[in-house]
């Protein structure tokens, strides 16, 4: 019952915001599919900080921790899936031009893991570069919710800041132009978390930086699926306590 609670006085937090941009949404006209995106974003960006405040993740200099009980993770992760059907069916125009798989499934996957491990490794030269602590490894009887909830959470990131925003981009930028530009505003994105909401400050900046560029070059080659794939497994290394 307590997690039920704990679950809808986060949903009714979030409420404003989500009336403020689905009125957006209904405003904004099909033909700047552009700015429907930033609003997406906004959206998403409000909710994600939300969480902070309900204690369902605690993100530090070293770290971060997914602290909310497993059913508030279940249905976490079940809203984000759903966040991501229902924006395809939004924007379903956008939806068409979105690059979903590189043309050989099996490289995609490939390349998606490489780009997980490439951000570890940097996310670990980082953390030695600025002189951070890690955090313990979490219980191993838990790492088959984390590794659901960070691969599902991070699909609707993922579709807003690659699938949606990057390939509007292409419209006028070359593809790696575009992941570089996409990957800083991801980067951008998480300012009010790194320094108000947590003041962690600049390596939670640097790090989504290096985390969206690297997303945006696999989705590239790899797709939707790919980057959604090197995202979450990179989220799950250092949820786990790996990095």
């Amino acid at each position: 019952m307590d997690d039920l609670t704990s679950l809808a006085q986060y949903l009714l937090a979030i409420t404003p915001a989500f009336l403020v941009c689905a009125a957006l949404l209904l405003a904004a006209p099909r033909t700047v599919p552009l700015l429907r995106v930033l609003v997406h974003i906004l959206f998403f960006v409000l909710a994600r900080d939300a969480m902070t405040a309900h204690g369902y993740w605690q993100v530090a200099a070293g770290g971060l921790r997914f602290t909310a009980p497993p059913p508030v993770l279940l249905a976490l992760g079940a809203m984000s899936l759903g966040l991501v059907a229902s924006t395809c069916w939004l924007e379903s125009e956008a939806r068409g031009q979105i690059r979903w798989l590189g043309m050989r499934p099996a490289l995609s996957v490939l390349l998606a893991v490489a780009g997980a491990c490439v951000i570890v490794a940097l996310a670990m030269g980082l953390k030695a570069a600025f002189g951070l602590p890690s955090l313990p490894p979490v219980a191993p009887s838990t790492l088959p919710m984390l590794l659901g909830f960070a691969l599902a959470a991070n699909c609707y990131e993922e579709l807003l800041f690659r699938g949606l925003l990057q390939q509007q981009l292409r419209a006028w930028l070359p593809a790696w132009r575009a992941a570089l530009v996409s990957g800083l505003l991801f980067g951008l994105c998480h300012a009010f978390l790194a320094t108000t909401v947590t003041q962690v400050g600049a390596p939670i900046l640097v790090f989504t930086v290096i985390e969206g560029v690297v997303a945006g070059l696999v989705y590239c080659r790899a797709g939707l699926l790919g980057a959604s794939l090197a995202h979450g497994l990179a989220i799950f290394a250092l949820a786990a306590g790996w990095v």
